[in-house]
């Protein structure tokens, strides 16, 4: 697929079809993270893909259900000045936040090696594997457009909760989950 199509073709989808990823689609995707540019020529990174449901479900549970914080017309009151397509987008999606992590057929968590936890970082400088790893999932996005995979960063909350879960050392920062798959038959895609 030509590279500027793979551009626009990209989209978020919280909503999955359980139409299993065909394991080279996946490697390919996988891969194509690991080619992108690194501060440090080591690419830190460290993929971990959670199959096992129970493990994905002590992960949903580290989270704060944004459903738990905000009532839908609070939440509406607070994005009227949104377009009404993005209201509601946003508005159909908090109650999928956590779904989407149990239902996407992979869900891919990123990890990378820091220097100092980044609470205790002093500079721009030492963010440099913050921003490493963000070109490595930037990377495993457009490969997910080019392959016919959709999915949507997660910004995990407690981190250190999902960490122990998952055996990670201490020196890694988890900066996103990643789930990934084929969109619904009835969802519509929609343009970011």
């Amino acid at each position: 697929m030509e590279f500027y199509e793979v551009i626009k073709k990209r989209r978020t989808v919280r909503e999955f079809s359980p139409k299993p990823i065909e394991p080279d689609k996946l490697v390919r995707v996988l891969s194509a993270g690991l080619g992108a540019p690194t501060h440090n020529h080591l690419r830190e990174w460290e993929y971990v893909l959670v199959c096992d449901m129970t493990i994905r479900q002590a992960i949903v549970s580290t989270g704060e259900n944004l459903q738990d914080r905000v009532d839908g017309e609070e939440l509406s009151t607070q994005l009227r000045n949104y377009d009404p397509s993005a209201r509601e987008m946003y508005l159909r999606a908090i109650p999928l936040q956590k779904r989407m992590l149990l239902m996407a057929p992979e869900l891919l968590v990123v990890c990378y090696k820091t220097a100092r936890p980044i609470k205790e970082c002093a500079s721009i400088y030492e963010l440099n594997s913050l921003a490493s790893v963000w070109c490595c999932i930037e990377n495993i996005l457009l490969a997910m457009s080019a392959e016919g995979l959709y999915g949507v960063t997660y910004i995990p909350k407690n981190t250190e909760r999902i960490r122990q879960i998952l055996g990670i050392p201490i020196d890694y920062e988890i900066p996103v989950l990643l789930p990934i798959g084929y969109p619904c038959q009835d969802l519509a895609v929609l343009p970011e």
